[in-house]
């Protein structure tokens, strides 16, 4: 019977570009200022999607997680800024405000949620979550009759069970999946209210490796791929010099890529969900994936991406130059 209903929900995930252009919610927690531990990878995700020509961002909501609400809001009208000055092109989309706080604790609804239920109204999308899921949350919550408005959710999060998040050769310290960490609650509606969720792991961001080298190649480029670069040198040296990697995963570009290319990738249709660790000295709750679960919930859970990505992965800020290639090896 497992078998049935796992083949079952592989039909309904199915691909999420196999409709062709899509309308894209970004729902972000950037951070890519010029300090030494801002993330900046919402920032080479907005980028992705804003250049790409398949799919149209609608509306990007802020959300905490690298950064407080106000720092992430500030952050995504700055990185707009850059892009309407170096590509006046592209049709940007507006920013509101999000959460300041974990779903349990945030009762009233956010501008951003707000914004998000009027979008879904108008015409159906799909929601990129690259920060902790409070505003989806809340819109699933407070707005239950727009949840069949919503295509799939692209999310970065997700682990095996007894997973460790190790970069570098700082063998002691290692990543937690920080946007399940931020608010665990919000994960577990989104995971039971059945809506079609596509899970970009550690496991497969750890395959992709943002270098010296590869800074240098977008500085050579200029405009805003030099502008990013820059954002993205201070968090590169942080990875070399504190954790000792060769250079940063671009999580949340990964998702984008996903999104647009997912021949890209090896995912599956597999059982998932909430995993509570709760005791005197450890607080930890992993959204996590297995084949041997006795759960009813699925996700779509991606873990290798193939040798164009991996090889060159500044394309993630040129997602029309990604070309078609299935090896994974």
């Amino acid at each position: 019977m497992r078998i049935t209903w796992l083949f079952f929900f592989t039909l309904l995930f199915g691909s999420p570009a196999a409709a062709g252009d899509r309308l894209l919610w970004i729902d972000a927690d950037p951070a890519c200022a010029m300090g030494r531990t801002d993330d900046v990878d919402d920032c080479w995700a907005i980028i992705s999607a804003l250049r790409s020509t398949n799919v149209r961002v609608v509306g990007i909501s802020t959300i905490f997680g690298n950064a407080d609400v106000e720092h992430t809001t500030a952050t995504a009208h700055t990185l707009l800024q850059s892009i309407r000055q170096h590509e006046p092109d592209h049709d940007l989309p507006p920013i509101s405000q999000g959460a300041s706080r974990r779903f349990r604790k945030q009762m009233e609804i956010p501008p951003a949620v707000r914004s998000l239920a009027d979008a879904l109204v108008d015409q159906r999308l799909t929601i990129l979550a690259l920060g902790p899921m409070t505003n989806v949350a809340i819109l699933l919550r407070d707005f239950p009759d727009l949840v069949s408005r919503i295509d799939s959710i692209v999310a970065v999060a997700g682990q095996r069970p007894g997973q460790l998040f190790r970069v570098g050769n700082a063998s002691v310290l290692h990543f937690h999946d920080l946007n399940v960490r931020k608010d665990p609650d919000a994960f577990d509606l989104v995971l039971r209210t059945g809506v079609p969720l596509h899970l970009i792991p550690f496991e497969v961001a750890q395959q992709v490796i943002v270098t010296k080298t590869d800074l240098r190649t977008l500085e050579d480029q200029g405009s805003l791929d030099a502008w990013i670069a820059s954002r993205s040198a201070p968090w590169l040296k942080f990875w070399e010099e504190v954790l000792g990697a060769q250079g940063f995963h671009p999580f949340d570009a990964l998702a984008v890529a996903y999104l647009l290319h997912p021949d890209q990738f090896t995912c599956q249709t597999i059982l998932a969900k909430l995993v509570r660790r709760h005791g005197l000295l450890v607080v930890r709750d992993t959204l996590e994936v297995s084949s041997s679960f006795e759960s009813q919930e699925v996700v779509r859970y991606c873990s290798e991406v193939a040798m164009a990505i991996r090889g060159s992965p500044i394309t993630l800020l040129a997602p029309e130059s990604i070309v078609s290639d299935n090896s994974n090896k």
